[in-house]
């Protein structure tokens, strides 16, 4: 999640080690090396006497340039005999600051440009590496100044800078977006669900539900961005602000669209009584958010409390008997026990996959309701055809469609429940009656197969029936029908539509 100072100095610290740094005392990340740091007056860049009164002893950890300008010093001893001659050093400065650096009283470069307010001030990226020439460095005692400033944004850190300290010269953004590597394959399946459930909501179905898990997969393949794109891209520090309370949103609107999930799945309620239980689980994000010291805590905070409300929901729907409310609960409960045991590690690693299982176990959930859904759908419309046709039936006996046919100029209006079977004969039709006796009529097959009522079923390209008329079925070894009517005749069935026909057949006898 948001990536809090220690692992990221750790993250660099092996990145020193690998890219095959001086191992003498305080050449790496200088978050043990002790820091002196003094106010700046703001009219002058002059370093200063770092001895003076108002300087002050400090750690890495008590840096806090925001809506101030400060000087700090840090001492650290360099050894070039460990240091290969091949690799350019790097001096990284990764936090909450724009910043200007001397080495040994040489001005090296800066990272925007530090300021006593926010005119003055031009913001610095919130990673930045500047290059360190061989020759400023000395053997022994080294001495590192920096200017800093953090005049915009607005949300104040507890800890505005995470890491300074000396490396292999490279990209401190391609390094970190080497660390997100193993969340963003998890990307695939965020964008993937949001892809497969928005066309299963538009296609229809379970739409609904749907739309809530296509919901919960664009939100946290959003979060995913806004959390990796410190590796992403070099932004300004200023946006750092703007990132944070981005994937507090994301989290936020999660957790609440999950409960929306649950509501939807299991309470039976209408969707306006649904909707008002929102705010509630809104209202207890809210003390989380802001009594939280950290963002890594606000995080964690927000989303176990829509994980503990989804489990007590899931316990009242086990207690009144809802299918799949158990399955549910124990999905949750797992995703709450790793919370609680391993709270760092599951911000900083586990946290989006945890999240892809969760999205991963709902998408089944939600195939498996959408098979049964269309499944009972197909119940339902084969009820429906098997009524009409008894109904269509029922009131050809009692008042027969007249159907319209023509020949040689001459219209004839024929009783449906005369006709056994139609059958195509080039541009014409060829009309079997149930006396066994066979008329020609000008059209086709296709054209008068509209005015014909549900008792008559097209059972191949070329044959149409009533099936009132129809005696028997016959199936033979090839897998091919045919249909034995009352008048002699058989039709052959196309092996496409076996299924419908027997279906059909089946609902006309009842």
């Amino acid at each position: 999640m948001t990536p809090t100072p220690l692992p990221l100095i750790l993250a660099l610290f092996l990145f020193t080690l690998s890219a095959g740094a001086a191992t003498a005392q305080g050449f790496g990340p200088l978050d043990a090396t002790p820091l002196r740091v003094c106010p700046a007056s703001g009219a002058s860049v002059t370093i200063p006497d770092f001895t003076a009164p108002d300087c002050s002893d400090a750690a890495l950890i008590d840096l806090d340039p925001q809506g101030r300008e400060i000087w700090v010093r840090a001492e650290f001893d360099w050894d070039a005999s460990q240091w290969p001659q091949d690799r350019p050093i790097g001096l990284f400065i990764s936090g909450k600051a724009s910043s200007t650096a001397w080495l040994n009283g040489h001005e090296l470069a800066s990272n925007g440009m530090p300021g006593p307010n926010r005119i003055a001030e031009q913001p610095g990226l919130i990673d930045a590496v500047i290059y360190v020439p061989p020759e400023r460095l000395v053997p022994g005692r080294n001495e590192l100044v920096l200017l800093m400033s953090a005049q915009h944004g607005f949300l104040h850190l507890g800890w505005p800078i995470h890491m300074i300290g000396f490396a292999r010269y490279q990209s401190p953004t391609a390094f970190i977006a080497s660390a997100y590597a193993p969340s963003l394959i998890t990307f695939g399946i965020f964008l993937l669900g949001f892809i497969f459930f928005a066309m299963m909501a538009i296609r229809g179905g379970s739409r609904e539900g749907a739309v809530l898990v296509g919901m919960m997969s664009l939100i946290a393949g959003g979060q995913l961005l806004a959390e990796t794109s410190r590796g992403l891209i070099a932004y300004p520090y200023p946006m750092h602000d703007v990132r944070l309370v981005l994937i507090v949103a994301f989290t936020a609107a999660f957790g609440l669209t999950l409960i929306a999930y649950l509501l939807h799945r299991f309470s039976g309620l209408s969707l306006r009584a649904r909707l008002l239980r929102l705010p509630g689980i809104a209202v207890l994000m809210a003390p989380a958010i802001l009594l939280s010291s950290g963002f890594d805590a606000k995080t964690l905070s927000i989303f176990l409390i829509a994980i503990f409300a989804g489990l007590v929901w899931c316990g009242i729907w086990i207690w009144q008997g809802k299918s799949g409310a158990r399955t549910h609960m124990g999905v949750l409960a797992g995703l709450a026990v790793l919370a609680l045991l391993f709270p760092d590690l599951f911000i900083d690693r586990y946290f989006y996959h945890a999240i892809a299982v969760l999205l991963l176990f709902l998408f089944a959930q939600q195939a498996i309701a959408l098979v049964n859904e269309r499944r009972t759908r197909r119940i339902e419309a084969t009820r429906a055809d098997r009524l009409e046709i008894a109904l269509s039936r029922a009131q050809q006996k009692a008042h027969p469609v007249q159907i319209e046919l023509v020949s040689a100029g001459r219209t004839d209006y024929i009783a449906s429940d005369r006709i056994a079977q139609l059958k195509a004969a080039g541009d014409y039709v060829e009309v079997h009656f149930e006396n066994g006796q066979t008329a020609l009529y000008t059209g086709s097959l296709s054209g008068l197969e509209a005015s014909l009522p549900p008792t008559f079923l097209r059972v191949h390209r070329s044959h149409i029936v009533n099936t009132s008329f129809v005696s028997a079925l016959e199936r033979d070894a090839s897998g091919v029908g045919r249909l034995i009517l009352s008048n002699g005749m058989d039709v052959p069935i196309s092996r496409r539509i076996l299924p419908k026909v027997r279906s059909a057949l089946a609902g006309a006898g009842e």
